[in-house]
């Protein structure tokens, strides 16, 4: 009685499964974070909430990544505390943050600044924070129409203010490659199979 041939167990069929799960793995991690990961504030001079003895001269605000360079894409709007508007100039772009000049700042009490950027994925984002000078009072209301806030109110600058697919479009771009490599090596695996793994 003739024995049949032993087939080899299909263990190359394992490299095209790795190759999935890895593509798969890549794709859940990175398209969230590709998708929404906007840049923030992460610290200024004077910081938020801070109560300074002597007016300032200026103000630094730094974010976790370079802001966008284009005109009208960096706003800083600073109220006084008696609503009077006393930044000075153009806001000044430094690496990963911007300095807004500002001119009699001198006034006792809590001064509101109002700031919009646009984030390194092309993103507009806007905050504001506070800080006093000899003394915390009640902040001034803020204009209902500002420079700040222009940008998003009318469209102005809506080029770039875009969102940005790019990074989305690499991670899909990079998850199609990985399984297509899966796929070609599943095939592979299964004409050796079908070869007797010659």
């Amino acid at each position: 009685m003739k024995s049949q041939p032993r087939r080899r167990p299909p263990t190359v069929r394992r490299p095209g499964l790795a190759v999935l799960l890895v593509a798969l793995c890549a794709f859940f991690i990175a398209a969230p974070s590709a998708a929404f990961a906007h840049d923030e504030l992460i610290g200024s001079t004077p910081d938020d909430g801070e109560i300074i003895e002597t007016g300032p001269s200026e103000i630094d605000l730094r974010f976790s990544a370079n802001p966008l360079e284009g005109d009208g894409a960096t706003e800083v709007l600073v109220i006084d505390p008696s609503g009077a508007e006393v930044q000075q100039g153009d806001p000044i772009l430094d690496r990963n943050g911007v300095i807004q000049e500002l001119s009699g700042a001198d006034e006792r009490g809590t001064y509101t600044v109002v700031w919009r950027i646009v984030s390194s994925d092309g993103h507009p984002i806007s905050g504001e924070l506070t800080f006093s000078v000899g003394e915390t009072s009640v902040p001034a209301d803020i204009p209902t129409t500002t420079d700040a806030d222009a940008g998003d109110a009318t469209g102005a600058g809506s080029d770039a203010g875009g969102f940005d697919l790019t990074p989305i479009w690499i991670v899909i771009g990079i998850v199609a490659v990985g399984l297509g490599g899966a796929l070609v090596a599943i095939l592979m695996a299964r004409a050796r199979g079908r070869n007797g793994g010659v």
